[in-house]
């Protein structure tokens, strides 16, 4: 993990990580958060405050030099109804265009599964996420496996009841912390927050034609304008360990190639 860390500094523009906990919270820190999402998707504060207090601690990415936020990732950890089980729960991600595709987000996960397995070993960890469309590609591409969250699924494809349940439980309680509301026929869930025209147009045509873009439009078809998001779930398995520190790496890599390079990060890649 530290390896990946020196890796992230060593592009330029550098960029570090820290780590505001519960009782960080503070308004200014937020409000800080806020400008910068803002800048991306609009939303009110109040309602960025009440989805803020539901997490244990966020992950902030700030510019080496001058200290500005570039992005930053919310997580939290919520009780399953399954033995031995915990639900991590990627809160709200937000990385400005400039300072995509170096996998923070992904650094920012892995960092958060290895600090709570070292305190609880013998802890099962699922990791729940309400994504819009940018975050379901960012985070699924670099999976080796997640299913799409499903309310009326009983089990199949390798899930249990027993765990089935146990995740619909689990969303329904996460979409109620934050104030949304969770569709029990389609399993999409409403977060009133709505995509600018800005946003969509920093995308080329073919970013939505990835194959993750597309599995996205097919549960969510009206994502551009319903203020709903998609709930997706994974398991830490060493398949997805595995996948995303090849992804990060990769990203990695590139990043550092076009630093050398001079050339500007490209907001679909």
């Amino acid at each position: 993990m530290l390896e990946l860390l020196q890796h992230l500094a060593s592009i330029q523009p550098a960029v570090r990580l820290t780590t505001l906990r519960r009782e960080d919270f503070t308004e200014s820190a937020l409000r800080e958060l806020h400008t910068m999402a803002c800048s991306l998707m609009a939303e009110d504060f109040a309602h960025f405050r009440v989805h803020a207090e539901t997490n244990d601690r966020v992950h902030v990415f700030r510019h080496a030099e001058t200290c500005a936020v570039v992005g930053f990732q919310f997580w939290g950890t919520a009780p399953m109804e399954l033995p031995r089980s915990r639900a991590i729960i990627g809160g709200k991600l937000r990385v400005l265009p400039a300072f995509r595709n170096r996998g923070l987000h992904l650094i920012s996960g892995l960092l958060f599964f290895l600090e709570l397995k070292l305190e609880h070993p013998l802890t099962r960890y699922y990791r729940l996420s309400m994504a819009s469309l940018f975050g379901f590609v960012s985070i699924t591409e670099a999976l080796a496996q997640y299913e799409v969250f499903d309310p009326r699924r009983g089990g199949g494809r390798g899930v249990t009841p027993e765990e089935q349940e146990a995740l619909r439980t689990a969303f329904v309680a996460l979409a109620g912390k934050s104030d949304f509301r969770v569709d029990e026929e389609t399993g999409l869930i409403f977060v009133d927050i709505f995509m600018t025209e800005e946003t969509l147009g920093q995308y080329p045509p073919g970013y939505f034609e990835r194959s993750a873009a597309r599995a996205y439009a097919a549960v969510n078809p009206d994502y551009r304008s319903n203020g709903c998001y998609v709930g997706f779930w994974f398991r830490f398995s060493p398949a997805n360990l595995a996948a995303m520190t090849r992804a990060i790496l990769r990203k990695l890599g590139r990043a550092r190639a076009r630093s050398a390079s001079g050339r500007v990060t490209s907001v679909a890649s």
